[in-house]
């Protein structure tokens, strides 16, 4: 239950826009801060459920995005590690086509279906894995959705509404954020900004990436999305050491 957009305006540089859709008895997430991996400094939430994150970007100007294929989940099905712990495996690699080969040699046996795209300041790529197969799309088309809940419904409507706001227009930066932000007057589970009785949009992240600079806006929602989203920002340097606990 996630949708995904980005928007390259100039070369070196992108705006990744993501809304995730959870279950609301799930843990609130931890919001995105700076922290390192292997001596690489990144931005990421945290997801206390699993321990992993849906999204990442670090100091050599990569991001990567996780959305769960619900739809092609096996009832009954246990898995044997996180999907969002793959996703935070990657925070130190260097540029999309290391998440490629860290993917390839991955054991993803255990791991529940998933889609993970990778952002560079080269360009971007996409990755499905079934439970069984690992595939590559070279140049995935946005926006891109997941969703526990008639999801062949809820991507045609989505779909839809992506093309009334923003392909009606230029595209541009102003109109994802519109489009992300979107409930039609009435937010349910087909809205952008989704709201059902068992899950909602529980944030709403906006990341700038230039020159291995990076920006994110972490929009933070309330239960029922009643009233305003808590706003907070996190920043992260080219080369920037990540914060360490004291006496480290």
């Amino acid at each position: 239950m996630c949708t995904l957009t980005w928007w390259r305006e100039s070369a070196g540089s992108y705006e990744v826009y993501f809304n995730r859709d959870e279950r609301k008895t799930r843990a609130m997430a931890e919001p995105p801060r700076l922290r390192e991996r292997e001596g690489v400094s990144f931005l990421a939430p945290i997801d206390p459920d699993g321990g992993g994150t849906w999204m990442l970007a670090n100091e050599r100007g990569l991001l990567v995005c996780l959305l769960n294929r619900w739809h092609e989940q096996a009832e009954g099905m246990m898995p044997s590690r996180s999907r969002g712990q793959v996703v935070m495996e990657m925070a130190a690699l260097e540029n999309v086509p290391a998440v490629e080969e860290r993917l390839r040699l991955e054991d993803l046996e255990g791991v529940l279906p998933f889609k993970i795209v990778g952002f560079d300041p080269v360009g971007e790529r996409a990755w499905t894995w079934n439970g069984s197969e690992l595939a590559a799309e070279r140049n995935p088309e946005l926006p891109l959705y997941s969703s526990s809940f008639h999801y062949a419904e809820v991507r045609i409507a989505r779909l839809r509404r992506f093309q009334e706001l923003c392909c009606s227009q230029r595209m541009g930066s102003n109109l994802l954020g519109l489009y992300h932000s979107d409930t039609e007057d009435n937010p349910s589970p087909f809205t952008p900004r989704m709201l059902r009785s068992d899950a909602q949009t529980m944030s709403r992240s906006s990341v700038s990436v230039r020159n291995g600079n990076v920006t994110w806006t972490y929009l933070e929602e309330r239960p029922e999305l009643a009233g305003e989203p808590r706003r907070l920002e996190a920043s992260l340097r080219s080369g920037e050491p990540a914060e360490r606990p004291p006496g480290q």
